[in-house]
């Protein structure tokens, strides 16, 4: 019995340990309000405010609430020009997809990868009336 205490005691402890590298990692790098609905890959977010955070090699989407959230690893897409922090998004048909995420936090950009659901609206959406529209959230 005392031995099961302590080896549960020893697993607690190394997971607190590990879980608060992990949680102090996490920097808010921009924080935006969206106007409308968009999609990350195959998720589906709706418009509001939302932050963008670095954790290690990942980026975190998040609403302000915490009830909407994604997670990427994203390309880089090239040094900041300027001090402009926003997000890109490619606006087909009347669906927005998160295309980049640039910050000066990090003086770079990052390239979101086009989904499949996104190509499949390009492929709809290529006639005389179709085609992709870029929108900037741009940031203060």
């Amino acid at each position: 019995m005392k031995r099961n205490v302590i080896g549960a005691l020893m697993t607690l402890i190394v997971a607190f340990t590990i879980a608060v590298p992990v949680v102090n990692a996490q920097s808010t790098i921009l924080t935006a309000n969206v106007p409308f609905a968009f999609t990350i890959g195959d998720k589906q977010l709706p418009a509001g405010p939302y932050a963008v955070r670095e954790m290690g090699r990942a980026t975190l989407v998040q609403s302000k609430d915490a009830v909407y959230s994604v997670v990427g690893i994203y390309n880089y897409a090239g040094p900041l020009k300027g001090d402009e922090t926003k997000l890109v998004f490619d606006k087909v048909g009347d669906h927005y997809f998160l295309a980049q995420i640039w910050t000066s936090a990090r003086d770079q950009g990052l390239a979101v990868p086009e989904s499949k659901l996104e190509k499949e609206f390009r492929a709809s959406n290529s006639g005389p009336q179709g085609g992709v529209e870029t929108v900037i959230v741009a940031l203060r």
